[in-house]
């Protein structure tokens, strides 16, 4: 799937995907390079820990379906930021829509 076709959504201001290292592959947005390069660690370093936490949670829980995880979403005031597998994007809070945004993005992860 093309990055353009999420960048298209409401609300969505920049969408890259980067490799398991943390590079950038491609990105589309109003980011400069460098804040697309942070956001892509950023996502990389966050994707762990959010696996390794869910990883905890079906251990401690004893319930199925926690790992491995699909996603995550970390929501500011007035600014999101959400991720499916090695795809992440900045939201608007006010212009967009989270439950269509995670779709593309798993669609987007399942390609």
């Amino acid at each position: 799937m093309s990055l353009k076709k999420i960048l298209v959504l409401d609300g969505v201001t920049a969408v890259c995907r980067f490799r398991d290292d943390g590079v950038v592959m491609e990105a589309e947005g109003v980011l400069p390079p460098e804040l697309m390069e942070r956001l892509a660690h950023f996502a990389q370093w966050y994707r762990r820990m959010v696996s390794g936490n869910t990883d905890l949670l079906s251990l401690f829980s004893q319930m199925r379906g926690w790992s491995p995880s699909q996603g995550w979403v970390v929501q500011g005031d007035s600014i999101t930021v959400c991720s499916m597998g090695n795809t992440v994007c900045l939201v608007e809070n006010a212009h967009g829509s989270l439950n269509e945004i995670m779709r593309m993005l798993a669609e987007a992860a399942h390609e």
